[in-house]
């Protein structure tokens, strides 16, 4: 199989060998080994390296263990390497991938809005970690377990729109005041954007000028969000704790 890839983790095995994990675009989330890949030029010329599109040749073995044949960087992110903000945001937006995203299941979808955020970082980067939390709504979406931002999660009603409402990490919903509320007070204007950063156009939505104070909401809610559902640590690295203020909200 030749497919192009993201590479999420590595290291190195053996005398000469690297293991690494890999985001395809056909298969997904996967493990792989390349054999003498620290000693052979020609086959991988330092193609194992983050922050790179990467074109990769693939043996399957017995079990879930790849062997990666050949590997050629087609994309290059030069910028990112250049600049430790760039690689602590890129980082971030791969570990989110590697710790959330099940292994062998093929998504173009979430392989194609990496692509865009990394090349927008490259050439840009992400300072307010704004692009960051659309890239990781985007994801979550992706996956099927975004927070339900539109409809109560105990009585079931919709919230009208452009109404503010509370949001419970916890249960994953925005929840009406009578029915208990939640640490985030998400107002109507910061609601509707989230909604639209969980659609095709995240990434134009996240461009748009941040008020930092709703930014800083917003990323406070979706790291208690992740938390509480999905494995590993990964809201941590996206949103470290001195990018994540109190709550503004009551219950």
């Amino acid at each position: 199989m030749i497919t192009d890839a993201l590479l999420l983790r590595a290291a190195d095995y053996r005398d000469a060998d690297r293991m690494v994990t890999l985001f395809t675009r056909e298969a997904g989330k996967l493990s792989a080994v390349a054999r003498g890949a620290r000693g052979s030029k020609r086959r991988f010329a330092g193609s194992l390296e983050p922050y790179a599109v990467v074109r990769v040749e693939l043996e399957a073995r017995r079990g879930e263990l790849f062997t990666i044949k050949r590997a050629d960087v087609v994309q290059p992110f030069a910028g990112i390497l250049t600049d430790l903000t760039k690689m602590d945001v890129a980082g971030a937006a791969l570990a989110l991938v590697r710790e959330a995203h099940a292994p062998h299941v093929p998504d173009e979808a979430l392989f194609a809005s990496a692509v865009r955020y990394l090349t927008v970082v490259d050439h840009e980067g992400d300072p307010q970690r704004g692009l960051l939390l659309a890239f990781a709504l985007r994801v979550l979406t992706l996956m099927g377990v975004a927070p339900r931002l539109e409809v109560c999660g105990r009585s079931g009603e919709a919230v009208p729109v452009g109404r503010p409402a509370y949001f419970e990490p916890t249960l994953g919903a925005v929840v009406s005041r009578r029915f208990g509320g939640g640490p985030f007070l998400l107002t109507g204007a910061l609601r509707a954007r989230l909604v639209a950063l969980e659609g095709e156009h995240w990434l134009e939505s996240g461009r748009e000028p941040w008020d930092e104070a709703e930014l800083a909401n917003a990323r406070a809610a979706l790291a208690a969000f992740m938390r509480a559902h999905l494995p590993g640590d990964a809201a941590t690295r996206l949103f470290p704790p001195d990018a994540t203020p109190p709550s503004t909200g009551e219950k």
